[in-house]
């Protein structure tokens, strides 16, 4: 955990505390504890390395996860979650260890039936499509949680104040405050040498390769520093609709060429930048029938885009949404998103980007035996650049709480969005996991 990071989590815990010894002189608490506890052995055979270092890569993660909860009377809520992760394993031929520590919501809440506060770590969830959800924009993610797991397990927890109000007629105006910025990762995990790294390593032309130097150069923890939005969500007879507002920092970084561009220690000097962000946005859903209908889009009115020609950061506007489709049909559920992605250079930008996407989005779900048995397939496609990612996973209940699983990933593409750029990552894994 980072420092800046240690010490918000410290004086969150500590509050959370003062709050609780003070709640227990006027009301009985309630408490539940749960959690799990897992173990997965991974391999990326084609992993690729730096040059002249094997390719693949072999990973065993073990992860402890604790959930608590304590409740006072019917307005204050204490939740403490966390959890703790170590890797070992070989990388492209060296072996590499890796441990973390993180809270995943450690918050108060007071609610009342007009307004709820809520204050300390956690995580908010905003949009309505399958995985990929462009309003969902408070959380960072974990790359390679997002590729093994899905966005639910790869979303990191920051830290927030947050207030909903519940208004007449069914509606809730929520409203999101992050006073530090936190980075999304390539892998919590040995970042450096994570296969699933997109940071550049090496810059490569006829004379041969050099190796790049990356300073990680994020927003200061300062007041003008801080990231906040709202939504207000409502439902119009048979449709829930939401509007949304946001202004931050871009989660994944842009690379840029330092000034001047001259040699630093390890290599070529870059910066990874996170420059500011504005969005605005919405999502719709509704039911017909046996059939769940769902629309999102997001417009980022400064939009900062990474150059493909270079490194440079180049100002940009650009639109993302999408419509779905899911139906749920006695055992199985089907899902199915077109996603599409327009971007544009602002006045005086001038570089290469990648100007448009679309992808197209499924995924089928189907339970056996009780819901003992389970199986998920999900599959992204992107035809512009002839890229696909589907991953599989399969499931079993061997007891009451304990599970085996199983999962496989393949990835393609041949154009510069990101699954391109992850092409040689295919993967797979066994995992047992106890829930207690």
């Amino acid at each position: 955990m980072r420092p800046r990071h240690a010490r918000v989590a410290v004086l969150a815990l500590a509050l959370l505390g003062a709050a609780a010894t003070a709640a227990t002189a006027w009301a009985q608490p309630a408490a539940s504890l749960t959690g799990y506890t897992s173990l997965m052995l991974d391999a990326l055979p084609d992993a690729p390395g730096r040059a002249g270092t094997p390719a693949g890569a072999v990973e065993l993660r073990g992860r402890v996860f604790l959930d608590g909860r304590v409740t006072f009377g019917e307005r204050l809520t204490v939740r403490a979650a966390a959890w703790a992760e170590g890797l070992t394993g070989e990388r492209n031929g060296t072996t590499r260890r890796a441990a973390i520590a993180q809270p995943q919501e450690v918050t108060l809440t007071w609610s009342t039936p007009a307004v709820e506060l809520a204050a300390g770590i956690g995580q908010v969830v905003w949009g309505r499509l399958d995985e990929f959800q462009p309003t969902d924009v408070v959380n960072p993610i974990d790359i390679t949680r997002f590729f093994l797991e899905g966005r639910a397990e790869a979303r990191r927890a920051v830290g927030l104040a947050r207030a909903r109000a519940f208004l007449p007629g069914g509606a809730t105006l929520d409203a999101v405050y992050v006073p530090v910025f936190r980075a999304a990762t390539f892998d919590m995990l040995g970042e450096a040498t994570s296969p699933f790294s997109l940071a550049p390593r090496e810059v490569c032309v006829s004379q041969g390769c050099l190796p790049v130097a990356i300073a990680d150069v994020r927003p200061p923890v300062a007041a003008a520093s801080g990231q906040g939005g709202a939504r207000l969500s409502a439902t119009t007879g048979r449709v829930d609709w939401a509007l949304m507002a946001w202004r931050g920092f871009e989660a994944v970084p842009l690379y840029v060429a330092a000034a001047p561009f001259v040699p630093r220690a390890g290599g070529l000097a870059v910066d990874a930048v996170h420059p500011r962000t504005t969005v605005i946005g919405g999502d719709v859903e509704t039911v017909r029938g046996a059939w769940g209908l769902r629309g999102e889009l997001a417009w980022h009115l400064d939009d900062t885009l990474q150059a493909t020609d270079r490194f440079a950061a180049l100002a940009a506007r650009s639109v993302e949404g999408g419509i779905g489709i899911d139906r749920r049909a006695g055992d199985y559920r089907l899902s199915a998103t077109v996603l599409g992605v327009a971007r544009r250079l602002r006045d005086g930008a001038a570089g290469t980007i990648d100007r448009h996407d679309l992808q197209l989005v499924t995924s089928v779900d189907r339970t056996f035996a009780r819901e003992t048995r389970r199986l998920r397939v999900f599959g992204v496609y992107n035809p512009g650049d002839r890229s696909a990612f589907v991953r599989g996973l399969g499931g079993v209940s061997v007891r009451d709480g304990w599970w085996l699983e199983a999962s496989a990933g393949w990835l393609t593409g041949g154009g510069t969005d990101t699954l391109s750029r992850l092409a040689e990552r295919d993967f797979v894994y066994l995992r047992a996991r106890v829930y207690f």
